[in-house]
C-alpha cells in the first residue's frame, strides 16, 4: 500500500468531555506514525478542551470566530497531508479509520463520506434518532471525511457564511463540478456527542436549520423543507380554527398535524434494514420524528430573522 500523508481535521468547541476520547482514538490508528499528522482547531473555547488536547502528540491551533466550516479550514489549510481527513471533537475512529479512508482515495480516487455509529449503551434519543444498521445518508457529513487536499482547495472549501448546513453544501459543490462523491459505511465513526435530552435534541434542530434561506440553492431541492412548511401550516391552521372555534377546520388539519410526522417514521425505518428490532421503538421514533419537525420550523423562524437583520442592516448601510 502507498501511505499517502493525512492530515487529520479536529474542529472542536467546548469539547473537554469528549476530545481525549477522540484524540486517544486517533493516536492508536494503525496507519503508519510519521505518515499522518493530527490538526485540533480550538474554536474559541472557554472549558479545558485546548489545555486536553495539548496533552497528545497534535498540532493546537486557534480560531477564535466564523462558523465551524470557517474552523475546518483552517485546519486545511495548515495541513501538510496530501489527504484530508475531517472529524469532529466528540467522534470516536476505529482503528482501522484511516487505513481504510486512505485506501479508498488510493483505489478509487475519488471523495468518501461515512456516518455515525451507536456508542456502546446509547440514550433513547440516540436509538430512536440514528437507528441501528441504517442505510448511508445522501451527502457529507462534516465528522467523517475523506478528501485530497488540492481536490478540496479546487472545490473552494466549506462554505464560511453559513453556521450550519456546510457539509451538504460541500457535497453539493463537489457533484456539480463532477466528483465522484460516495457515502460508505466502511468508514464509519461513533458519535459520543449525540444529545441526551429532549431540549438538547431540539436545539440541535434549530441550529441544524437556522440557514434554511441563507442556503436557498440546497434548501429548495430538499424534499424536508416542504414538507416542515405543510407541517407549519398545518399547525398554524389547527391554532386558528381553534381560535375562531371552527372545530370542523381544526379536524381536518389534525392529518396532516399526526401525519407529517408519521411519513418521516415510515421513511427512516425503511432506510433502517433492521424494522423489526426498530419497530419495538416505533412510538419513541414518532415523537423524535415530531419533535424534529418542530426544532426545524424554530430554525426556520431563526433563520426568517437573521435574513430581517440583515436587510435592515443593507438598508440603514445605504442611508448612511
Amino acid at each position: 500500500m502507498d501511505f499517502k500523508f493525512i492530515s487529520v481535521i479536529v474542529p472542536a468547541h467546548n469539547e473537554e468531555q469528549y476530545i481525549s476520547h477522540c484524540l486517544k482514538s486517533l493516536a492508536a490508528q494503525d496507519y503508519p506514525k510519521h505518515k499522518y499528522e493530527v490538526i485540533v482547531v480550538d474554536n474559541n473555547s472557554t472549558d479545558q478542551t485546548s489545555e486536553i488536547a495539548n496533552n497528545f502528540e497534535v498540532k493546537v491551533v486557534q480560531q477564535t470566530s466564523g462558523p465551524v466550516g470557517a474552523v475546518r479550514n483552517t485546519g486545511a489549510k495548515l495541513a501538510n497531508g496530501e489527504l484530508l481527513a475531517f472529524i469532529d471533537a466528540d467522534c470516536v475512529a476505529p482503528v482501522d479509520w484511516l487505513s481504510k479512508g486512505a485506501n479508498l482515495l488510493n483505489t478509487h480516487g475519488t471523495v468518501y463520506g461515512g456516518d455515525c455509529d451507536l456508542r456502546k449503551q446509547p440514550h433513547w434519543i440516540e436509538k430512536a434518532w440514528l437507528l441501528e444498521n441504517k442505510s448511508p445518508p445522501k451527502d457529507l457529513l462534516g465528522c467523517c471525511i475523506f478528501i485530497r487536499k488540492i481536490d478540496f482547495l479546487k472545490v473552494g472549501l466549506f462554505d464560511e457564511k453559513i453556521t450550519s448546513g456546510e457539509d451538504t453544501k460541500l457535497s453539493n459543490y463537489l457533484k456539480a463540478q463532477d466528483y465522484n462523491v460516495i457515502m460508505t459505511k466502511e468508514i464509519n465513526i461513533i458519535h459520543l456527542g449525540n444529545p441526551s435530552t429532549l431540549k438538547n435534541f431540539l436545539l440541535r434542530q434549530v441550529w441544524h436549520s437556522e440557514n434554511y434561506l441563507q442556503n436557498w440553492s440546497g434548501t429548495r431541492s430538499d424534499p424536508t423543507f416542504y414538507f416542515i412548511i405543510l407541517f407549519l401550516i398545518a399547525i398554524m391552521s389547527f391554532i386558528s380554527s381553534l381560535i375562531d372555534r371552527n372545530i370542523s377546520n381544526a379536524l381536518i388539519s389534525m392529518p396532516f398535524i399526526f401525519g407529517i410526522p408519521l411519513i418521516f417514521t415510515l421513511k427512516r425505518l425503511r432506510r433502517s434494514k433492521n424494522l423489526e428490532k426498530n419497530l419495538r421503538n416505533l412510538l419513541a421514533i414518532y415523537f423524535l420524528d415530531a419533535v424534529y419537525l418542530s426544532g426545524r420550523i424554530l430554525g426556520l423562524f431563526k433563520s426568517l430573522w437573521k435574513t430581517a437583520l440583515q436587510f435592515t442592516s443593507r438598508q440603514s448601510q445605504r442611508v448612511d
